[in-house]
């Protein structure tokens, strides 16, 4: 048997061994992050960059010494550099509790916009930290603006647009940025691998053109069609209700094929409000309409696409999210709002209430790109009352309405810009969520440019995952 001292020591030796090993895998594998102050602005945007999309576990400290001392891989996010470790010079904008204008300092590196420019003394000669949370908070939205005619916050208002970034991902190429400076200055660090995807999502917002409306509706068309002497419509009509054809809104065998030929993920958002000046879809009680939710359910994820005025009504939203889990039988967690009409933070606060987990609104009516400088899901942040909430923000690459403000119709342009914005996705691992309404791709007499224009964008897709 060996003396005490003897066990002793050599526990104190395994124990002092395990420590170093632990400590060298800590050096390796952890990430120290020095700043000033913690804040919740800060939590978030770390926990985004570095543990969402790079991959790599951090720690903070606000302790200089701890941060000089540390052997490992450490990253100074301050007003001043100490020695020899990856600087990124701090803005204000982060450790701040008010929403306010602000000097955004906006330049370009390397051909990429940036914001929060400063110094040489900076790594990044940016910023990132500060400029990507301005970006995918939407900081500019709640900033007083001149809405648009249905209350909405302009594309032409927005930083993205007026610099002619926003058809660009920027928030993720910065994040590629830092990246690169992390596998320059430390060499062996492993990342979360990154993967293009995309998701075609289709908005309901009137299911049918004839099919399933009520005797006054019907009444009140005809009526309509015959003051404008609008015969074809008289004419489907009939053929329709008699069953002689199929109406012409109804796309969603053509929509199930080319979704399951290319192995598509796909979401089906339905309207099911009340009548109003600006919600037109049919009485979700409608046999057609159930039968619609159950059929589409099958084959697709589905959504409930919230009316025109549920934007300022938490009770609205409940009893649509509701309608569309009664009438389908199953749970619903997915949102997009009509009109793509969402007001911060209160849209987003009310859909949380009510159940939903990811929200697929963040995309701009009249223009195509990436609102929130990001082709990546991200986490909701309420700038009000600062805190991350539990709502999953999917951005939006594109709306066939994009391209319907033009006056000269272009089709070989639009596929271009929509080949284009693929591209970009591409090249970020990103995801790309175009949505497209039952309507628009409608082919009754042979010759719809936009269902062209969906199956050029399916085949590109297609080809990018191959």
């Amino acid at each position: 048997m060996l003396p005490e001292t003897g066990f002793i020591n050599c526990e104190f030796i395994f124990t002092f061994i395990h420590s170093r090993v632990i400590q060298h895998l800590l050096q390796n594998l952890m990430l120290l992050l020095y700043l000033p102050q913690i804040t919740s602005r800060c939590k978030y945007i770390f926990d985004k960059i570095f543990t969402g999309e790079l991959g790599l576990s951090y720690t903070t400290t606000s302790e200089p010494l701890l941060f000089k001392n540390y052997p490992g891989k450490k990253i100074n996010y301050s007003d001043k550099r100490f020695s020899d470790e990856i600087f990124i010079k701090a803005a204000a904008l982060l450790f701040e509790n008010t929403i306010h204008a602000t000097d955004l300092h906006i330049s370009e590196k390397n051909g990429l916009k940036v914001l929060f420019t400063n110094d040489s003394s900076c790594d990044a000669g940016f910023d990132i930290f500060a400029a990507a949370f301005y970006m995918i908070s939407r900081y500019e939205e709640y900033l007083p603006f001149t809405p648009d005619q249905y209350g909405r916050f302009d594309a032409k208002d927005s930083i993205a647009y007026k610099n002619d970034f926003l058809q660009i991902p920027v928030v993720d190429r910065w994040i590629g940025l830092l990246k690169n400076m992390l596998q320059k200055k430390f060499g062996n660090l492993l990342f979360k691998p990154s993967q293009f995807r995309a998701i075609v999502t289709y908005d309901i917002d009137v299911a049918y053109k004839f099919e399933g409306r009520s005797f006054v509706r019907n009444a009140g068309s005809i009526a309509k069609d015959v003051l404008s002497l609008n015969f074809k419509n008289i004419r489907q009509r009939n053929d329709v209700l008699k069953r002689h054809t199929t109406d012409p809104w109804d796309t969603y065998a053509y929509l199930k094929e080319k979704i399951e030929a290319n192995r598509l993920p796909s979401i089906f958002f339905f309207l099911l409000a009340g009548l109003s000046k600006h919600d037109r879809n049919l009485d979700f009680r409608s046999p057609v309409m159930k039968q619609l939710a159950k059929s589409i359910s099958a084959f697709s994820e589905i959504g409930i696409h919230p009316s025109f005025y549920s934007s300022s009504s938490l009770e609205k939203i409940i009893d649509e999210k509701k309608r569309l889990e009664e009438i389908s039988g199953k749970q619903v967690t997915k949102s997009r709002q009509h009109f793509l009409k969402f007001e911060l933070p209160d849209t987003y606060n009310y859909l949380i209430k009510a159940g939903i987990r990811e929200d697929y609104s963040m995309g701009f009516p009249y223009e195509a790109g990436f609102r929130a400088g990001t082709c990546r899901p991200f986490a909701y942040y309420d700038l009000k009352n600062e805190t991350a909430a539990d709502l999953t923000i999917f951005p939006v690459t594109l709306m066939e309405g994009n391209f319907m403000k033009e006056k000269k119709f272009n089709k070989e342009k639009i596929i271009q810009t929509i080949s284009k914005l693929l591209e970009e996705v591409k090249k970020t691992g990103g995801t790309f969520i175009s949505i497209w309404h039952n309507h628009t791709v409608s082919d009754t007499n042979g010759s719809n440019h936009w269902r062209h224009i969906h199956e050029q964008m399916i085949e590109k897709i297609a080809e990018l995952n191959s």
